[in-house]
C-alpha cells in the first residue's frame, strides 16, 4: 500500500516528467509499476478513474504557454 507521501510525489513525478506522465496515461498499471510503488485496489481504480488524459493535455498546454517567449540558457 503506497502512502499518502508517495502517491503525492507520484503525482509530482506525472507533473515534471512529460514522458512518465505519458506512460500514466497510456497504461497507470504498468507506469505505476515501473516506480516500484504497490497501490492497493482501491488506489489504483481511483487513480484509473481520474482524468488523466485531460490532466496531461491542459498540463502540456500551459507548459507550452509558460515557455514561448523564455529565453533558454546557451550552456
Amino acid at each position: 500500500m503506497a502512502t499518502q507521501k508517495e502517491i503525492h510525489e507520484l503525482i509530482g513525478r506525472a507533473v515534471a516528467d512529460a514522458d512518465f506522465r505519458a506512460k500514466l496515461v497510456e497504461d497507470p498499471e504498468k507506469a505505476v509499476k515501473e516506480t516500484g510503488l504497490e497501490l492497493t485496489e482501491e488506489q489504483m481504480a481511483s487513480l484509473k478513474q481520474a482524468d488523466l488524459k485531460g490532466f496531461s493535455s491542459d498540463l502540456d498546454e500551459r507548459l507550452s504557454k509558460s515557455t514561448v517567449g523564455t529565453v533558454q540558457p546557451s550552456w
